[in-house]
């Protein structure tokens, strides 16, 4: 763990050494004032990750376990964004255990930019992987007083394309149609919109055939043409 802890230090110290106060501040309202941010632009972020890495090496499992706890466990949200930087492309390597430790992300620190890559890209990979693990997880998500957690059992399986599972979609927005959440009703409309790229007629026949958020509605057609 000491090991951990010096690794996060030593990224901590790079971010900090790259900060812009400038950036931060906006970065910062632009979240509705949710985080505090040492002020790194997307692309920047991501190149000095990636040189990081390169430098430092990642550690594997149960210790990359650990450090992507201990990232969260930091206030500053490119520490949270280092997890999504660190294993984006690294998902192959990953056992099924790590489900669990993006779920307990999901609850942590959350807001739309943590969850929209936590679900769909990280949980979402591993379940294309581990297709088994689908039910237990996203059932418990949207099942859960949590909305984000409802968010990321509707959104996990964005990119899916073909490989969607229409008939979990369908059922996982329909079970929080009566939603009041934003963050839900948006989720809901952009994991359809998604969906219609590979099956329009689909989405079409079930947004019209259930009663849905008029943001959910306007979001999921958008792509069609009447």
């Amino acid at each position: 763990m000491n090991e951990v802890n010096q690794y996060v230090r030593e990224l901590e110290k790079v971010y900090l050494q790259h900060g812009n106060p400038t950036n931060a501040e906006g970065m910062s309202r632009y979240m509705k004032e949710q985080f505090p941010y040492y002020g790194i632009k997307t692309p920047e972020r991501r190149a000095l990750a990636a040189a990081f890495i390169a430098e430092h090496g990642l550690p594997e499992g149960e210790a990359l376990k650990a450090l992507c706890r201990a990232c969260f466990e930091s206030e500053y949200r490119e520490l949270h964004y280092f997890v999504g930087d660190a294993l984006n492309k690294r998902l192959k390597t990953l056992d099924v255990s790590f489900l669990d430790v993006f779920e307990d992300l999901i609850g942590q620190h959350s807001w739309w930019d943590s969850v929209d890559f936590l679900a769909p890209k990280l949980a979402g990979g591993l379940f294309l992987r581990f297709p088994d693990q689908i039910a237990p997880y996203t059932d418990r998500w949207i099942e859960s007083d949590n909305f984000w957690y409802q968010r990321a059992a509707i959104i996990f399986q964005l990119g899916y394309k073909q490989k969607t599972d229409a008939q979990r979609l369908f059922k996982n927005v329909l079970r929080r149609a009566d939603s009041k959440e934003f963050f839900v009703q948006k989720g809901a409309g952009w994991a359809l919109r998604e969906y219609s790229k590979t099956n329009p007629a689909g989405v079409k026949n079930f947004v019209q055939s259930h009663k849905l958020a008029a943001l959910t509605t306007r979001e999921a057609l958008r792509l069609m043409d009447f």
